[in-house]
């Protein structure tokens, strides 16, 4: 997996579809919330055995580091409403500057989303957010991520996961007002995205000083021109990723992202720009706006590629047959030269199909071998 990510050519192209946060869960059985809630057992532990049950290269979006919260912070989290078919979990932040709470419902099914999110109003909740989302970076721990990684073993690799700056739509209620904030508060946001940025130095200064080595540097960023723009992207995002990417291509460390969604300017300006080794998903329109053939012909020789097989019309709704059929064309289109991973255009939804998954593998073993 390494070889091919960091553009060199492996025995065969790996194939690693997006299977890291629903199926897992599906094959285990049960409410969802006894994984997403109560970790039993944690997600990455599914996300591993899910890779081990279909026999596909692995590659994690669960590895993490153990950063303890703001020493001025407190937090709690408590169950205020449970049924058959749903949990609804409340989670608050005391810190000096304020209180912040955010309710996430956990259907039976499905992950949780966040029904209710910690800021309502940007300015005046404003210095609570170094407490909300900066962690005591001189006590950083990285035991759970060592645990994921040896539990992974040969059977793929496990990102270190490094969240870059953007509009604070995770965290924003309703999820417009993050835009409005870049408009109403431009300079108290551009602040709060330069603290943000000196914060994950702070942390990749510590990933490259302690005795860890991650498999590769992970920046989960979905929908980073989508959720944003790419005027904001450039602004907000690619500062931290020239930076970050930077220092990791110094210290050996392979660094990796994910943006679904829009994502062809993205592939431009990081291939002339940084020194990202790999990049995913590279969906294609309507949701996305990539052409694989085309990409790889521009930028392969910059950037290893991951994807694209859509998730939906291909890996949900096409019977094996078809997927072969896609699969090899994405091979056609990407695999020469090596710098090239089969996977999906993003997260393969809970329902699709073993016998579509199954068959990546298949078409790899078969036509990706070099």
């Amino acid at each position: 997996m390494l070889t091919a990510m960091t553009g060199g050519v492996p025995d065969r192209v790996p194939a690693s579809p997006d299977t890291n946060w629903t199926i897992p869960v599906r094959l285990l059985g049960g409410p969802f919330w006894k994984v997403y809630y109560y970790n039993d057992p944690p997600l990455w532990k599914a996300y591993n055995d899910c890779v081990r049950y279909f026999g596909v290269d692995g590659f994690s979006h669960h590895g993490v580091y153990d950063l303890p919260p703001h020493s001025d912070s407190e937090w709690k989290k408590e169950i205020i409403e449970q049924i058959d078919e749903r949990l609804v979990v409340r989670t608050t932040m005391r810190c000096p500057a304020g209180e912040l709470t955010q309710e996430e419902t956990f259907l039976y099914s499905e992950p949780q989303t966040p029904t209710k999110k910690f800021i309502t109003d940007f300015k005046a909740q404003y210095d609570c957010l170094e407490y909300l989302l900066f962690g005591n970076v001189a006590d950083i721990k990285f035991d759970t991520y060592k645990q994921i990684q040896q539990d992974m073993g040969d059977d793929g690799v496990v990102g270190l996961c490094m969240l870059l700056p953007t509009l604070l739509t995770q965290w924003r209620q309703p999820i417009e007002a993050a835009f409005l904030d870049y408009y109403d508060h431009h300079d108290l946001l551009a602040d709060f995205i330069e603290r943000w940025t000196d914060h994950l130095v702070q942390i990749a200064e510590a990933i490259i000083a302690r005795d860890v080595r991650p498999d590769f540097v992970f920046f989960p960023n979905s929908g980073m021109i989508t959720m944003q723009s790419e005027e904001i992207m450039k602004e907000f995002s690619l500062p931290a990723l020239k930076k970050l990417a930077g220092m990791f291509k110094q210290a050996g460390i392979v660094t990796s992202l994910h943006c679904c969604g829009k994502e062809r300017a993205l592939v431009e300006v990081a291939a002339q720009e940084t020194d990202l080794d790999c990049i995913d998903p590279l969906e294609v329109p309507p949701m996305g706006d990539c052409n694989l053939r085309e990409i790889k012909q521009k930028f392969g020789r910059k950037l290893a590629l991951k994807g694209n097989l859509h998730t939906t019309e291909v890996m949900l709704r096409m019977d094996p047959a078809g997927v072969e059929h896609q699969a090899r064309k994405c091979l056609d289109d990407a695999m020469q030269g090596g710098g090239f991973i089969l996977s999906t255009g993003d997260q393969c939804g809970r329902d699709t199909p073993d016998e579509n998954i199954f068959k990546l593998v298949e078409v790899c073993e078969k036509y990706g071998v070099y």
